[in-house]
């Protein structure tokens, strides 16, 4: 699939609110729920996989997600995606757990790397 381009834009909310957001796509939201089956397939599915020349590493996209690498886990499992932000912010929904999260910072560190946000992360597996 080649290179992958980054054009990202940017959004401003609070955490329940990309959360909500979030719930909102999970097939248990019921009638409330954002996207059908087949679209929400389309959009988690493989659209770009290769080297982000924006963040200098493997990214994987459906469309507009990022989707999960077992390098850089944008969730808990294999069918998480969602997207991290600003600083280490990030919003996810896993369809196998049937969560939505998200958690947003104050003071930027150091991406996705921070260690908050892996504990986190790590954390989550374990409910």
């Amino acid at each position: 699939m080649g290179e992958v381009l980054d054009p990202s834009t940017n959004g401003h909310a609070t955490a329940r609110s990309v959360a909500a957001f979030y719930a909102a796509l999970m097939p248990s939201a019921g009638e409330g729920r954002l996207l059908g089956d087949a679209l929400l397939r389309e959009a988690t599915s493989v659209q770009a996989d290769g080297m982000d020349r924006v963040l200098g590493r493997p990214s994987r996209f459906g469309l507009g997600f990022m989707l999960h690498q077992d390098e850089r886990p944008i969730g808990i499992g294999p069918t998480s995606f969602g997207h991290f932000g600003y600083g280490g912010s990030l919003g996810f929904a896993d369809l196998d757990a049937d969560l939505a999260f998200a958690y947003l910072i104050s003071r930027p560190g150091d991406r996705w790397q921070m260690p908050r946000t892996r504990r986190l992360l790590s954390s989550l597996t374990q409910r």
